[in-house]
């Protein structure tokens, strides 16, 4: 391995919670899991809200501009709910995305609470061992 792959993972471990913390660390992730699902529960709402908002106004926009003969105002009363339609799916796309970002994070400390628990369990001194 080159250096710098090997400093960057000793930076990496380094960062690693020791044994020894286990059981404060697993409730630090524990709150920090709870508050992220907290915050993507009232985003979900936020972003719900706002696409039934921009899907309602566009359909104003839609139809005035269907009643209208002005062509330039067609032009843009369609044009306007486009764009609103666009920013309403631009929102439910980023909450899409952090959605899994949380699910990713959830799945991860999971793993490295199981990789923890591993090296506490090869720490402990075993039953029966002369030395």
């Amino acid at each position: 391995m080159e250096p710098n792959n090997e400093n960057l993972r000793d930076r990496l471990l380094s960062r690693l919670p020791q044994p020894e913390n286990l059981a404060e660390y697993r409730k630090e992730v524990a709150s920090l899991l709870a508050k992220n699902e907290k915050r993507l529960r009232i985003e979900k709402w936020g972003s719900g809200a706002m696409w039934f908002f921009v899907v309602g106004l566009s359909i104003v926009f839609f139809w005035f501009s269907g009643q209208n003969t002005n062509p330039a105002k067609v032009a843009y009363l369609g044009s306007f709910a486009c764009f609103w339609m666009i920013v309403g799916a631009v929102e439910v796309l980023k909450h899409f995305i952090n959605r899994t970002r949380v699910e990713l994070l959830k799945e991860t400390k999971q793993v490295q609470l199981q990789v923890l628990e591993l090296h506490a369990m090869m720490r402990q001194p075993r039953a029966g061992t002369v030395g």
